[in-house]
């Protein structure tokens, strides 16, 4: 038995050793770096084709003219000419026409509710309200 474990031991010693192996040098650990680096990895590789894709928009961009401060105002002068409403053709004399009108047919119709305010329109409720809750 004693001989047994000896072995056993022995066995598991033998194979420490072997399974350690020599820490990489520096040198080495550069050339696994650099073989990396070079090699491009998909991510890297990407960023430079965005990085590049990125330059060339920059520069198409910038062969555009830009408008003038003239040219911003006459556009936004144009826009407003159109008209308060854009789903109005007729601009904005019409809309302004018919805004009076709406107003005009507003203030014919009597107020809603507007006998709620004194006393006796709020008793008249009451009545009318127990009468339909009395049915």
């Amino acid at each position: 038995m004693n001989k047994l474990l000896i072995a056993l031991i022995a066995s598991a010693g033998v194979s420490l050793v072997s399974a350690q192996t020599a820490a990489p040098t520096a040198q080495e650990r550069q050339k696994d770096v650099q073989s990396a680096t070079q090699g491009g990895s998909g991510s890297s590789t990407s960023a430079q084709k965005t990085a590049a894709e990125q330059a060339k928009n920059t520069a198409v961009s910038k062969e555009t003219a830009k408008m003038s401060t003239a040219d911003k105002n006459a556009a936004i002068k144009g826009a407003n000419a159109s008209g308060v409403n854009p789903n109005n053709d007729a601009g904005q004399a019409a809309t302004a026409k018919q805004q009076k009108a709406n107003v005009a047919a507003s203030k014919e119709l009597p107020k809603q509710n507007a006998d709620l305010k004194t006393k006796q329109g709020q008793q008249q409720l009451e009545q009318s309200l127990q009468q339909k809750s009395s049915r």
